[in-house]
């Protein structure tokens, strides 16, 4: 019995719902294309002003916003027998990395038509210049973008043990009850603490914390913010 309740209906939900969003808004703006700019071609827009510029990027984020919840959604209802449930969280990591970077690289093409068509048939220099500091803008972003990657990626690849498999002994000296379900055990574990709790419990509560949940003593020592499943909020505008 699944400690975590989670409904495999209201998942499947969630899926066809965002899915539905984002195709309905397509359709409805069909003859701009929207959708190119997935691909990294501009939308069919004549005049791109600053207002249908950040119309475009704020459409596009979004979606791929919806994209990235859908994967992580599928991720949740995978058997264990095909995904262990204490690696998901290593790869939600992955996967929000992924999607921050692919976020920080959709809206270049379209900055860049809107610098140059704005401004080089006024001012050449004033275009370079912008282009110029634009560009190495972006350089810093996808170069973090890239680092947090490659971290999440050393995170996926790398085995992480929280303590060792308590014996029936020591799971009667705990109580027989795990502190943070509040049920029997289930593959209990036991920290280097001496406190006692359900694996399953323990990878959801190092999704978030890097503390005995019992003592707060520290078992871990970095700990990944996004590993919980949450994507981020920010709104990728440049």
């Amino acid at each position: 019995m699944k400690k975590e309740k989670r409904s495999v209906l209201v998942t499947f939900w969630i899926i066809i719902f965002l899915t539905g969003n984002t195709l309905y808004l397509y359709h409805t703006f069909r003859t701009e294309e929207l959708y190119n700019s997935l691909i990294f071609v501009n939308p069919n827009i004549d005049s791109l002003d600053i207002f249908n510029l950040i119309w475009v990027v704020g459409i596009t984020d979004f979606v791929l916003k919806f994209f990235t919840i859908s994967i992580k959604c599928i991720i949740l209802v995978l058997p264990r027998i095909l995904l262990a449930f204490k690696s998901r969280g290593k790869f939600y990591l992955v996967i929000e990395e992924l999607s921050q970077l692919f976020r920080s690289l959709v809206p270049i093409q379209l900055w860049y038509k809107y610098i140059m068509g704005d401004y080089s048939a006024n001012s050449y220099l004033l275009s370079g210049v912008l282009i110029i500091l634009y560009s190495l803008c972006k350089s810093f972003d996808v170069c973090g973008r890239i680092g947090a990657l490659r971290k999440a990626l050393k995170v996926l690849c790398s085995s992480q043990t929280f303590g060792v498999r308590a014996s029936s002994q020591q799971c009667m000296e705990a109580g027989g009850v795990c502190a943070i379900c509040h049920l029997d055990f289930s593959d209990p574990v036991i920290l280097l603490c001496q406190h006692v709790f359900c694996e399953e419990c323990l990878c959801l509560w190092f999704d978030r914390e890097k503390t005995c949940p019992f003592c707060r003593a520290v078992v871990i020592d970095t700990l990944r913010c996004s590993k919980d499943g949450a994507t981020s909020a920010h709104f990728q505008i440049y």
